[in-house]
């Protein structure tokens, strides 16, 4: 597959506009060979399978209207700088796709914030 850099912004891609605070402008649009345009900031990071299935571990949240992932991070964990636990909880490759309002996404339980933050610092440990 050949993925090539967009030099295009999101609003010339999609006519919709990102919070000047939103942290998704640090990503660079991508396109790849059948022109669908992502970002899969993730690469190869994925939460443990419990995680995302056991209810124990999450709450369920409805999407309001106009709502980006920053936004909804601020209102459950009280800053939009943990939006991509929001979007890694639901599967998401490309955040910048709009969310459609009503639609019920999980929330990771903010006593449940060490789970993940565990795991990263494995992955990071095996990486040195």
């Amino acid at each position: 597959m050949t993925i090539t850099k967009v030099d295009e912004s999101f609003y010339e891609l999609t006519g919709r506009r990102i919070s000047n605070i939103s942290q998704l402008k640090l990503f660079s649009i991508l396109r790849d060979h059948d022109s669908t345009h992502f970002m899969n900031i993730w690469r190869t990071f994925s939460l443990n399978n419990y995680i995302t299935t056991d209810v124990t571990f999450y709450d369920s949240y409805e999407v309001g209207d106009d709502m980006w992932w920053d936004n909804i991070s601020y209102d459950i964990y009280g800053t939009p700088h943990l939006w991509w636990i929001v979007a890694l909880m639901n599967n998401v490759v490309n955040p910048f796709e709009e969310l459609e309002e009503g639609t019920n996404i999980k929330i990771l339980r903010e006593e449940y914030l060490y789970v993940l933050f565990k795991d990263i610092e494995r992955l990071s440990d095996l990486g040195t």
